[in-house]
């Protein structure tokens, strides 16, 4: 089953869209997606050896530490030019068999599969969506426990991965971070081939491969901010009539009074849209943005 399709049904089972993202609460579909609509191990192994991966899009991340980009990348000349940050995939397999967890950083930039996959999402759910793969040997946990700064849906691609889930405490977090409670026994979910975690925002967690390696893909399901539909709003207003009116006439007024303009023509503006409007925007405007930089898993 194609993914966007497997997050209707989850959206369905919980109410619909809104209450999705407002319950809080991990879901799990076994067995809900063909793997072979996705990135494979073959493909990251045939990036390495024809150069195609360059930081940031890449990075190697041992026992929560990062592998310092001098020990796995390197220069060339491409077409004449002098290209640094290229992956050198020799140095990238030694740090692997050491225990290393590749991380590929916004797949969606360069690989059409996973494209699709992250403009299926798009369609279905109101986010700004980045796809992040992990490629991990067995037994080894990539990144320490943790939260992520979004709401995250996990595919399972090749192999076993073990979550650990953490308790979140009783305030949803805005941000990402390490200060995860690992006192208290974490919920452990196994994940297999096909199978689909949805984790809601800044759920803590921590993932271990088991019985071999693991590969699996994370999808980032960001909502607009506050700053974000304030972008919106003052892109709407900007383009509308009223705030062509005030730009013509604003030198006109005292400070004070074009200060009360400002505001009655921006209040006016948005009282003549709807809340979906401005999330339609500020959706519109991320999802241009997608800037090649890393984010948590």
């Amino acid at each position: 089953m194609p993914l966007d399709n497997s997050l209707r049904i989850l959206a369905d089972a919980s109410g619909g869209i809104p209450a999705f993202f407002g319950e809080q609460k991990i879901v799990i579909l076994r067995k809900a997606v063909d793997v072979r609509d996705f990135v494979t191990r073959a493909e990251i192994e045939a990036a390495l050896d024809c150069g195609l991966l360059r930081w940031p899009y890449f990075g190697l991340v041992h026992d929560g530490r990062r592998t310092p980009l001098t020990e796995i990348t390197e220069t060339r000349v491409v077409q004449g030019r002098e290209v640094t940050g290229l992956a050198d995939g020799r140095k990238v397999r030694e740090h692997l068999a050491r225990g290393a967890t590749l991380k590929l950083n916004q797949l969606e930039d360069w690989h059409r599969r996973t494209r699709e996959q992250q403009r299926g999402i798009e369609s279905v759910l109101p986010v700004a969506s980045k796809a992040f793969v992990f490629l991990t040997p067995e037994d080894r946990t990539g990144m320490p426990p943790h939260r992520d700064a979004s709401h995250v849906l996990v595919v399972q691609l090749e192999g076993r991965k073990e979550w650990r889930l953490y308790d979140p405490g009783p305030v949803v977090r805005e941000d990402a971070g390490l200060d995860v409670d690992t006192l208290t026994p974490p919920r452990v979910e196994v994940l297999e081939p096909g199978d689909v975690l949805y984790l809601p925002h800044a759920y803590p967690h921590a993932a271990t491969a088991v019985g071999g390696w693991s590969l699996h893909v994370t999808f980032t399901l960001e909502e607009p901010k506050p700053a974000a539909l304030a972008r919106a709003a003052r892109t709407s207003w900007q383009d509308a009539d009223g705030f062509a009116r005030l730009r013509a006439t604003h030198q006109e007024l005292t400070r004070g009074d074009k200060v009360r303009a400002v505001a009655a023509s921006l209040h006016a503006q948005l009282s003549r849209g709807t809340g979906d409007d401005l999330v339609t925007e500020a959706l519109s405007d991320m999802r241009a943005r997608r800037p090649g930089q890393e984010r948590p898993s």
